[in-house]
């Protein structure tokens, strides 16, 4: 697999290039529209010249008109995306919701349901574990599914197939504990003195790390990732629809998870609908 070492605000970053990670996006140049090119050919060079320094003094006047317009454009995406994303929620939910190997925390009966899209490599990732420790020590309604994702090279490939083997010996969640409270990416010999000291069975351990159903369990959640539109992490899904990129505090969460479960089956899917439309 190809390492991605990317870090935008509060969310590492990965990219799908025909069905695989791709370490960079592809580069292409600006093309000009033939109707552009032909209205500029109405002008003299001097007239051309002159609109440009024109232009240029009024944007160096006025320079907050490129941030807004910037900042418009840039909001106009997210909501897009974001429309796209909750639509793609709505027609995987049992790929998203009804996995029985998944590993949950908090309760598994609970009203509030989140899930988390997340990278043991990953800072915020690291970070956001924290939220949730402090999240389910109050919200007793609350239950977290966990989808592990390696976005960020072979030791986070590693350190999840360990995560998920553990989970065979319901140590999971210790290990969790563990591995994202560790300030770097550990190595196996690590991973492996790391679980020993929790009372898991290593020989089974690494026996599980190398199956077939934990390779098809890594597999399953990129190939979700892909198809819901996910490029970072942390990423969490809210309720059932509502798609949440990036570093979240308790507080919020659980105010956002508290929303999500007053709103009623049909407000959520008019919600989602309208979403859509705009």
């Amino acid at each position: 697999m190809k390492k991605i070492y990317l870090g935008v605000l509060s969310f590492a970053t990965l990219g799908f290039t025909n069905g695989v990670l791709a370490d960079n996006p592809p580069a292409t140049a600006p093309v000009v529209p033939a109707a552009a090119q032909s209205a500029s050919s109405n002008f003299t060079p001097a007239q051309v010249a002159e609109m440009e320094k024109v232009i240029g003094s009024y944007l160096e006047k006025n320079p907050d008109i490129i941030m807004t317009a910037m900042q418009a454009g840039m909001a106009k995406q997210q909501k897009e995306a974001a429309a796209k994303m909750e639509k793609a929620v709505a027609e995987n939910k049992d790929k998203i919701f009804k996995v029985a190997a998944d590993p949950v925390a908090g309760n598994p009966e609970g009203k509030q349901r989140l899930v988390v899209f997340w990278d043991p490599s990953c800072g915020f990732c690291k970070k956001f574990h924290g939220e949730i420790a402090t999240l389910l020590s109050t919200n007793k309604d609350v239950k977290v599914i966990f989808k592990d994702l390696p976005i960020m090279g072979d030791k986070s490939v590693m350190a999840i197939k360990a995560l998920l083997a553990a989970k065979e010996q319901s140590k999971y969640e210790p290990l969790q504990k563990a591995v994202f409270e560790s300030t770097k990416p550990l190595s196996k010999k690590q991973l492996l003195k790391m679980a020993s000291s929790l009372g898991i069975d290593t020989k089974k351990l690494k026996i599980d790390m190398e199956s077939k159903a934990v390779q098809a369990q890594v597999d399953a959640a990129l190939d979700l990732a892909k198809t819901l539109g996910i490029t970072g992490t942390p990423t969490l899904i809210i309720g059932e629809t509502k798609v949440v990129p990036g570093y979240v505090k308790a507080d919020e969460l659980e105010k956002m998870l508290k929303e999500a479960a007053a709103l009623p089956p049909v407000a959520a899917d008019s919600q989602q609908k309208s979403g859509q439309a705009s």
